[in-house]
């Protein structure tokens, strides 16, 4: 009981802390459901394809306590991913708030609690240089089968059967303090 009473005060800490974090910037909070129908609509004018049909949608909330091992980073984000109804592509959505010198966010392959490898990169710094903060959408863009890698190389299939069974983390890396990633939530 104790564990689990420790873990809601933390949750409702991290939420008002979010919130608090967002009332100081200019960025507008967004329900993920909206976040996820803006997604979607923006797929539907890229695409040539009927996009108004049925889509899978994960979402997460990314934060230090979900690294292995775990860190005291105050940094917050979210990441809305969309796949489209015939699993061709995917459009993701990372948003971060409080975190600095961002150097690279990707999906790894890997359960809860355990580290994977890299199989798709949603961000790269492009400069290769601390950058300072990043708060509000930190990458967005869609995922084809060509842009998965390591282990589910060109495997959109692989790629969404991972996700669905769990097995997929977001992982925002920072430099220099948290090169192994400072934030992360799974999918």
């Amino acid at each position: 009981m104790k564990r689990k009473n420790y873990f809601m005060k933390s949750m409702a800490l991290l939420f008002v802390a979010s919130m608090a974090l967002f009332a100081c910037s200019n960025e507008t909070l967004l329900d993920p459901q909206t976040e996820a129908a803006s997604i979607l609509q923006e797929s539907a004018k890229t695409s040539s394809k009927k996009t108004s049909d049925t889509r899978l949608v994960f979402t997460t909330n990314l934060s230090g306590a979900n690294e292995v091992p775990a860190n005291d980073s105050k940094a917050t984000g979210q990441a809305i991913v969309a796949i489209s109804k015939d699993e061709s592509t995917i459009h993701y959505k990372l948003i971060t708030a409080n975190i600095e010198n961002v150097r690279f966010a990707h999906f790894h392959l890997a359960p809860v609690g355990v580290n994977g490898g890299v199989v798709v990169t949603l961000y790269v710094n492009p400069n290769e240089q601390p950058s300072g903060p990043a708060n509000g959408i930190l990458a967005e863009g869609h995922i084809a089968a060509e842009d998965i890698t390591g282990s589910l190389a060109g495997d959109m299939p692989g790629l969404i059967s991972a996700m669905r069974n769990g097995l997929i983390y977001v992982n925002v890396h920072t430099f220099p303090t948290f090169g192994g990633g400072e934030i992360r939530g799974q999918l």
